[in-house]
C-alpha cells in the first residue's frame, strides 16, 4: 500500500501536476491522522474493556470479603449483646435472692465478649496497588475509603474495654469468688473447649461481700459503660458494610446491565 503511494506521487511530479500532488499529499495525510484516531480509539476502547473486566473481579471480591465481614459482625454482635444484657442485669437486680451458682452464671455471662476481626486482606492490597482508581462509582470509592476509619473507632473502644476488663474487672472478682467457677456457663458457637474447668466451693460469705461491695458495682459498672461503647460501634459498622454492600451490588448490577447491551449491538 506504501508502494502504491509512493508510485503516485511520483507519477504527479513527473506530470508536473503540483497542484494534485498538494491535494494528494494532504488527502494522504489527512487518510494517515484518521487511521491513527481509529487505532487510538481501539486501544482506548480496548484498555476500557479490560478496566471493565478488572473493576468487575475486584467487586466481586470486595463483595465477598465484605459479606464475610458482615456475618462475623453479626455473630459478634450477638455475643456482646448478651455481655450487655448480662452487665445490666447484675447492677439492676437484687441479687441477694440468687445462689452462688447463679451469680457464677452470670459473672460467666457478663465476662463472655467477642471482639470483631475482620478480614481486610483483599481490600488492603486493592488500596497498595492502587485498585480503587478503576471503579467508576464515586460514592462506592469514597465509602471504601472510609474502612479504616470506621475500624480504628471500633478498635480503641475494644482496646478500653479489654485494659479495663484485665486491670479491673477480673481482679476484684478474684478477690472476693472463684473466677473458675464461670468456666461451665461460657458456652460460645466460636469458642469450643473439649474440656472445662470443675467449679470449687467457697463459704457463702465469699458472695455476699461481692454483691455488695461498692468496688464490685463500680468495675461491673464501668464494664456495662464500655461494652456499650463498643455496641453501639458495631451497630455502626454493620450500617457502614450493609451501604458498602449496597453500593457494590448496584456497581455489578450496572456493569452486567452495560455488558449485556453491548452484547446485543455485536460489540
Amino acid at each position: 500500500m506504501i508502494k502504491f503511494f509512493r508510485h503516485i506521487r511520483k507519477s504527479l511530479i513527473k506530470e508536473n501536476k503540483m497542484g494534485k500532488y498538494f491535494k494528494y499529499a494532504i488527502g494522504e495525510i489527512i487518510l494517515v491522522v484518521i487511521g491513527i484516531l481509529i487505532a487510538l480509539s481501539l486501544n482506548n476502547w480496548k484498555n476500557d474493556q479490560d478496566d471493565r473486566e478488572e473493576e468487575q473481579i475486584l467487586l466481586h471480591n470486595l463483595q465477598q470479603e465484605f459479606t464475610k465481614n458482615l456475618n462475623e459482625l453479626h455473630s459478634d454482635h450477638k455475643i456482646n449483646l448478651g455481655t450487655l444484657e448480662a452487665s445490666h442485669y447484675f447492677l439492676e437486680t437484687d441479687l441477694h435472692t440468687k445462689t452462688p451458682k447463679q451469680i457464677d452464671s452470670i459473672i460467666g455471662r457478663l465476662s463472655m465478649y467477642a471482639t470483631f476481626d475482620p478480614s481486610i486482606g483483599y481490600i488492603n492490597q486493592a488500596i497498595s496497588a492502587g485498585k480503587l482508581d478503576l471503579i467508576q462509582s464515586d460514592s462506592l470509592k469514597i465509602h471504601l475509603s472510609r474502612w479504616s476509619g470506621e475500624l480504628n473507632d471500633l478498635k480503641e473502644d475494644v482496646i478500653v474495654r479489654r485494659e479495663h476488663f484485665l486491670n479491673y474487672l477480673l481482679p476484684v472478682i478474684r478477690r472476693h469468688i472463684p473466677a473458675r467457677n464461670s468456666d461451665a456457663t461460657q458456652e460460645r458457637p466460636d469458642y469450643q473447649r473439649h474440656m472445662q474447668i470443675s467449679p470449687i466451693t467457697v463459704p457463702d460469705e465469699n458472695y455476699a461481700e461481692f454483691i455488695t461491695s461498692l468496688e464490685v458495682d463500680g468495675v461491673i459498672y464501668d464494664h456495662y459503660v464500655n461494652q456499650y461503647f463498643v455496641f453501639i460501634n458495631e451497630e455502626n459498622i454493620d450500617s457502614y458494610i450493609k451501604r458498602v454492600l449496597e453500593l457494590l451490588s448496584n456497581e455489578l448490577d450496572s456493569n452486567n446491565e452495560s455488558t449485556t447491551l453491548n452484547n446485543d449491538k455485536g460489540f
